[in-house]
């Protein structure tokens, strides 16, 4: 968990740069194209303002600029070149300016007691009755309402941008944390599934090997040797078996992980289920000892089927590592609302560095290879997928005695 959040972090603050640099561009490219188009409507107007009043001068004279009907917020001067005499105006305070036919902006600061001046104008020159007029036409960007909205949208933008970043950093975060967790997933299948592939190559090409060897020495001389014969056979056939015990464990393993063996509860007394256990093992191991201990006669409700192969797995790993005279004992208790069911032995007991990989599939404390079920290093792997589908937890450790404990505990 925290190596993928530490990896996530970094991801997200990316993104989340990424997005503010892109925003920052866009925003900064949107208010420079507003700005533009606000300029080009304010220099459409002065135009407009100064073709209607070079129209009423040049037909009525001076006398009819007070009657002109001007936008409201375009203000207006006609002056004299020669001696800057004001002719007309609708605003005695506008400076008069000369623009040489070109919009132009012209700011003063303290211009008026409360504020400053700042205004885009535009002149044009008149020849009239021999007299050199000047048209000025000018806007106070200060009180235009698209001017004022257009210095005011950096800071909207601002404002809006804080939000939307830590919005865009929280699901960056979430969205990173998900792809990186789907890929160490996908990644530890992989080494899963390689390793596996591995494992099995292994497991197989031992008795193959063996079975190649031993078929090599019948051919040369083992059909006139009987020893070598008998020999031979008895192997050939051991190492099949055992070819075919790995690949039928493999094969119920996939079934299990896939869910194609069904699960078919009954109820029945721990009791009975350890008595047969016990018979069984007796059987093919006379020399272990296995005892029982069950002080409250337990009832519970499961798979017996799935659970006799937990346990015959088990018990074949306890006399396998602790011996064919090996002590084992099968106890019941309740733990709550659960019941533990649990084997110990008087073996060695798991070593620190295994005992947190023993049900790992094809994990072997040691590097003996023993060609048997147990040494291809299955057992309790298949025990835990068992465990699984019966929705039960098995858990593994040593005993205060040194032996090996593993217990299976069923809801």
């Amino acid at each position: 968990m925290k190596s993928r959040t530490s990896i996530s972090l970094p991801l997200a603050l990316r993104f989340m740069l990424l997005l503010a640099a892109s925003m920052l561009a866009l925003s900064v490219l949107f208010v420079a194209l507003l700005r533009l188009s606000v300029t080009h409507k304010q220099d459409f107007d002065l135009a407009q303002g100064i073709s209607l009043i070079s129209e009423s001068l040049a037909s009525r004279g001076t006398d009819e600029l007070a009657f002109l009907e001007l936008p409201y917020y375009i203000t207006y001067a006609v002056w004299e070149r020669d001696g800057r005499v004001v002719l007309s105006t609708n605003d005695s305070l506008l400076p008069l300016l000369d623009s040489d036919g070109k919009s132009r902006t012209h700011f003063e600061k303290d211009f008026f007691t409360d504020s400053d001046l700042n205004i885009r104008y535009r002149t044009k020159t008149l020849e009239l009755g021999g007299k050199s007029l000047v048209v000025e036409c000018a806007i106070d960007i200060a009180n235009d309402s698209a001017a004022q909205m257009l210095s005011a949208l950096p800071y909207l933008a601002l404002v809006s941008l804080v939000p939307i970043l830590i919005l865009s950093f929280a699901l960056s975060f979430l969205i990173s944390r998900s792809t990186i967790r789907a890929f160490n997933k996908l990644r530890s299948d992989y080494d899963r599934e390689k390793a596996f592939t591995s494992n099995v190559s292994h497991e197989l090409k031992t008795p193959i090997s063996i079975i190649d060897g031993h078929a090599n020495l019948l051919k040369r001389w083992g059909k006139d040797d009987p020893a070598q014969l008998s020999e031979s056979i008895e192997a050939i056939l051991r190492e099949t078996e055992n070819m075919n015990a790995i690949v039928t464990t493999l094969l119920d393993m996939s079934r299990l992980e896939n869910g194609k063996i069904a699960v078919e509860k009954s109820r029945f007394f721990v009791t009975n289920f350890f008595a047969r256990l016990k018979d069984e093992f007796k059987i093919t191991h006379p020399d272990c000892t296995i005892s029982v201990s069950d002080p409250d006669f337990l009832e519970i409700e499961t798979d017996g089927q799935k659970l006799h192969q937990i346990f015959t797995v088990i018990l074949s790993n306890s006399v396998k590592f602790a011996g064919e005279k090996c002590r084992i004992t099968l106890s019941a208790r309740k733990k709550g609302s659960k019941t533990e069911l649990s084997t110990t032995d008087n073996g060695a007991g798991f070593s620190e560095e295994s005992l947190p990989h023993v049900f790992e599939r094809f994990y072997k404390g040691d590097s003996s290879h023993d060609r048997n079920i147990s040494g291809a290093g299955l057992g309790l792997s298949i025990a835990k997928t068992l465990a699984n589908a019966l929705g039960a937890e098995i858990s593994a450790e040593n005993t205060k005695e040194g032996g090996a404990k593993v217990a299976l505990t069923l809801k």
